[in-house]
């Protein structure tokens, strides 16, 4: 974003935001409901010991507040723990129990959650020796499959790992699977060499490439970050990015704001275009909030600074909830 579109956009927020606290209520303010492509509800149920529904970036309440009508839950397993399938296995049964909870849960005489989730893999190492079992995954709930996390496995090469090469045996292996059984694949965390390789196998299989949750490398000059070459890639697939809101993939230098999502969010939908933009937050991944988006419950602040910045309506609709709803399908 220059810095003159910058200073509009900050200004045009902070009169958003006064225009708001004005005003006698705040029934007139445009309800949008969120998907949010990334919540690591599981990973702290069961790795931190943590209810975090009751406490955290993503609960209940802060669910509620932000209007939010659907996530994907990953299973991701601490890389610490090694390659034992047996801890893929204890995730999901934190997730399963997660979703027997309200919000996910319908309440009583209701027919359907308030809040309904998929069901993701983040990371795949535990599968590395057995890479078909993906397979069974699927079969379980599992929508969405990222094969790659924070270093480099022998499923391939990580962003932010020593080697960031392409994808092994085992990885395509795993990744062909998953598409073969109708899932789709996640590229976050992906080196590019990594990337262009899921790309590949997700247009030859006719299905859409997700990112889940990486924002813009133009902006921010992360690894983690896509580049505007493979953001078109991935929109010509039918896929989508979901924005991450982690303080240091949104912001160069100095403290993270909503501004910097605002501008990356603008810089997606310039680059990929207003379908193949959602947002995925990575709230409860042990990331870092910019000021302004502290949790699920800061979603409408977003709405309100997008709109002051001259988004439209229906292009907020879209990117808070109906491109990931297209490329989700039904929950399972």
């Amino acid at each position: 974003m220059p810095p003159e579109r910058r200073a509009l956009v900050v200004a045009l927020v902070a009169l958003a935001s006064a225009l708001l606290s004005a005003a006698p209520s705040a029934s007139a303010s445009p309800v949008f409901g969120v998907v949010d492509l990334h919540v690591d509800l599981p990973f702290q149920a069961q790795f931190r010991g943590k209810s975090p529904l009751d406490a955290g970036q993503a609960t209940a309440r802060a669910l509620a507040a932000g209007h939010v009508e659907g996530l994907v839950l990953p299973l991701f397993v601490p890389e610490r723990l090694g390659a034992d399938p047996d801890q893929l296995a204890a995730v999901h049964r934190a997730a399963v129990s997660l979703r027997a909870r309200p919000p996910f849960a319908p309440l009583p005489g209701d027919d359907t959650p308030r809040t309904q989730t998929w069901l993701s893999i983040e990371g795949a190492r535990t599968l590395s020796a057995s890479p078909t079992d993906i397979a069974a995954w699927v079969d379980r709930g599992v929508r969405v499959v990222g094969p790659i996390h924070g270093s480099d496995s022998p499923l391939g090469g990580s962003a932010t790992g020593a080697r960031r090469g392409g994808l092994t045996d085992a990885g395509r292996t795993l990744a062909r699977a998953a598409l073969k059984r109708g899932a789709l694949l996640d590229a976050s965390h992906a080196s590019d060499a990594v990337f262009d390789e899921l790309l590949s196998l997700s247009r030859d299989a006719g299905a859409p490439l997700l990112v889940t949750h990486s924002s813009a490398r133009a902006l921010t000059h992360h690894r983690r970050n896509l580049d505007d070459d493979r953001l078109r890639a991935l929109a010509a697939t039918g896929g989508v990015v979901g924005a991450n809101f982690h303080a240091p993939y949104v912001a160069r230098r100095g403290p993270a704001t909503l501004v910097d999502v605002v501008a990356h969010l603008e810089h997606l939908v310039a680059v990929a275009g207003e379908d193949s933009v959602a947002l995925g937050s990575d709230f409860d991944g042990d990331m870092r909030p910019p000021k302004g988006l502290a949790s699920a419950a800061d979603f409408p602040a977003l709405a309100r600074a997008l709109l002051a910045a001259g988004w439209s309506d229906a292009r907020v609709r879209k990117v808070f909830s109906q491109n990931a709803r297209r490329v989700l399908g039904p929950p399972r």
